[in-house]
């Protein structure tokens, strides 16, 4: 018997038809997607989906920032912005609760469907979170190159 709560394991089950309909989507989600190979569009949905999980079943905001900063810096990497990022995150997670709320209708369905709809905003607060406090650092780093450029002799 499994020790995953049962949302985590309605989840899971729900997983394949979630990461199908995101790969039919992907170009919708965001246009590099849908410049990828099949295997490496499924390969990247799939670790987002991954983590989806992993939060739904442990409900560590500490981890789930971790993961989102790193995904950040990933994409960041591949000259995507935190606009594009996040609309991609909040595209993923609206169309994983659509699927749970089609494929499952029964109350643990509604359940999921419902914590697939949070989890999805707990996403989106911690990436303006993210991304806010990355701003403020650069303020606080140009403030302070500002001040030394003050202090150097004209």
């Amino acid at each position: 018997m499994s020790t995953a709560p049962p949302l985590a394991r309605a989840y899971d089950a729900l997983r394949p038809r979630i990461l199908q309909r995101l790969l039919e989507l992907r170009g919708t989600l965001d246009p590099s997607l849908g410049r990828l190979d099949d295997a490496t569009a499924r390969a990247q949905i799939g670790a987002v989906l991954d983590h989806l999980g992993n939060f739904i079943a442990t409900g560590d905001i500490g981890l789930h920032r971790a993961f989102l900063h790193t995904f950040l810096a990933m994409r960041a990497a591949e000259a995507q912005g935190p606009a594009v990022v996040l609309a991609m995150l909040v595209a993923i997670g609206d169309t994983a609760a659509q699927v749970s709320q089609e494929e499952s209708p029964t109350p643990e369905g509604a359940e999921l469907t419902l914590l697939l709809t949070r989890v999805t905003a707990s996403t989106a607060r911690a990436i303006n979170d993210l991304i806010a406090e990355e701003l403020e650092r650069r303020l606080a780093q140009w403030s302070e190159l500002s001040t030394k450029d003050g202090e150097l002799p004209s």
